[in-house]
């Protein structure tokens, strides 16, 4: 008998009805596939955290991750159990060498232009991965990215690691491989910790993302058009079917010659046939190239064509004889999420309109601009300056239109003039107050801006247009984001402004 196997409380939940739906639930939350033949790990982890809340069975900890009245807050505490934080600085010497000699070089060389520098680390924990990529561009490249538009995203599913990456405080086991003299340059000490020094956090931000929950690429969720993306000991906890969807994502995510680096353990190279792969001494790269991904989708043999499918309404009345019941009504209508290559892989029930939607825009505002579906996607992949022509031209035709100024906002923000993106921000608020999206942009602008006191009010203003929405109600233009959801967020967000 093993040792989980032989604690009363681990065997007392294993033999608990509720668990497996209760598994259920936490694979589906937070895609954790690791878990789904791991049950004496899973069941320790519950065990811990539900001797901490007084609970004795699954069902009550199944009510307890979805009550209403704290969304989210339990299962951010379950996550921060579940997942591992243990990184360091300068982790994988040869991918940071990679890193340094290719990679940062020739998007420096493709982006002057430009001026403009997109890095995502996905899954960053508390992290020292976009720290690490923040020292080495102010010291190695800061004289050629000097006046640039920079931002490295860090984003991970676990609250606890976020926050402490947000404090950018290190205890001595995070610099194991970086030299003392390093150190001492980029952090000062504090008791017997590291604080990273303020230079190297200026290009810096985090933000929760649920690779799993979060549709992307998404100009909405600042997940769009990056030159560099790092995912690296992130999707060894999910399924095979998982990962098949999130490469591709992955690979839209990216600019055209963008790159991809993936740790050394993730399986399957098939997975990454559309990129062109690089090998460097002791790292293997993955670009983007589009007209790589022509000829190896050209070459591969073309899939038989599915069985036609008969129209419901001759299907549906043959099923209800056979079956002795009713014909069903038709569906009611629905408010169609933007499709990405995640939701068309694994498509997800979408939610049924309640009466008059109160976070949309109003019935009596002008429709959604020509032309704002083509926007979102040069903007989705990076195409900025044609993405801005689109937008700029939507707005000369329908000046009046609210949508169309909350992307162009959206798109100042990319571009780094955030005097235009609060501008256009305000401009949305100001043509629809019951706009959701601007009054909750509105909010994490101001909170970056360190102003607690505008970003209390957005986002109290978004869960007031909410108050009457139901959890699965679609936020119109929110990338199939529920209300539920955008209730989750912004409680998150007024604990990190202030608001209890």
């Amino acid at each position: 008998m093993t040792a989980g196997a032989a604690d009363p409380c681990v065997a007392e939940i294993l033999g608990d009805p509720a668990f497996a739906r209760l598994k259920g639930l936490v694979i589906e939350t937070t895609g954790m596939a690791f878990y789904r033949d791991k049950d004496e790990d899973l069941a320790r982890i519950l065990s811990a955290r539900m001797g901490c809340l007084g609970l004795s069975t699954c069902f009550e900890y199944l009510v307890q991750l979805q009550n209403p009245a704290t969304p989210g807050a339990e299962m951010d505490e379950l996550v921060a159990e579940l997942t591992i934080g243990e990184t360091y600085f300068f982790r994988h010497k040869e991918q940071f060498d990679a890193l340094r000699e290719v990679i940062l070089p020739d998007v420096i060389e493709r982006n002057t232009p430009f001026k403009r520098l997109r890095i995502w680390s996905a899954g960053c924990a508390t992290g020292p991965e976009p720290y690490s990529i923040a020292i080495m561009l102010e010291r190695e490249f800061g004289r050629l990215i000097e006046g640039w538009n920079v931002t490295i995203l860090g984003t991970d599913i676990n609250q606890k690691f976020l926050n402490r990456a947000r404090d950018g405080r290190y205890d001595e086991w995070a610099f194991r491989v970086m030299p003392e003299t390093l150190r001492t340059q980029c952090f000062e000490p504090v008791g017997r910790q590291w604080q990273i020094r303020p230079q190297f956090k200026r290009f810096v931000r985090f933000q929760y993302h649920n690779l799993i929950a979060n549709p992307f690429p998404s100009i909405i969720d600042n997940i769009a058009g990056f030159d560099v993306i790092i995912c690296r000991n992130v999707i060894i906890y999910f399924s095979k079917e998982t990962v098949e969807a999130l490469v591709p994502c992955f690979r839209e995510t990216l600019t055209e010659g963008g790159w991809l680096i993936m740790g050394h353990s993730e399986p399957n190279q098939d997975l990454f046939r559309d990129f062109r792969t690089v090998n460097t001494p002791g790292a293997v790269l993955y670009r983007r190239d589009d007209g790589h991904s022509r000829r190896n989708a050209a070459a591969r043999p073309s899939p038989p064509p599915p069985p036609p499918m008969l129209p419901a309404s001759s299907v549906l009345p043959k099923l209800a004889k056979l079956t002795g019941t009713a014909v069903p009504p038709p569906p009611p209508p629905l408010l169609p999420p933007r499709p990405s290559s995640l939701g068309s892989a694994k498509p997800k029930p979408r939610a049924k309109i309640k009466a008059q939607p109160l976070f949309s825009p109003q019935p009596d505002s002008p429709p959604v601009a020509d032309g704002m579906e083509e926007m979102r996607r040069l903007a989705d992949s990076g195409q900025w300056e044609a993405a801005t022509a689109a937008c700029d031209k939507a707005i000369t035709a329908t000046p009046l239109n609210p949508v169309a100024h909350f992307y162009r906002a959206m798109l100042f923000e990319q571009a780094g003039d955030l005097e235009e993106c609060e501008k256009s921000l305000r401009r949305a608020i100001y043509l629809d107050r019951r706009f959701v999206l601007p009054h909750y942009h509105l909010g994490l602008f101001l909170s970056r801006r360190d102003d607690p006191v505008g970003a209390r009010r957005s986002f109290r203003n978004v869960l007031t247009l909410l108050e009457c929405a139901a959890d699965d109600q679609l936020v119109v233009q929110g990338d199939s984001i529920t209300a539920g959801k955008m209730r989750e967020a912004v409680a998150m967000h007024l604990k990190l402004v202030g608001e209890a």
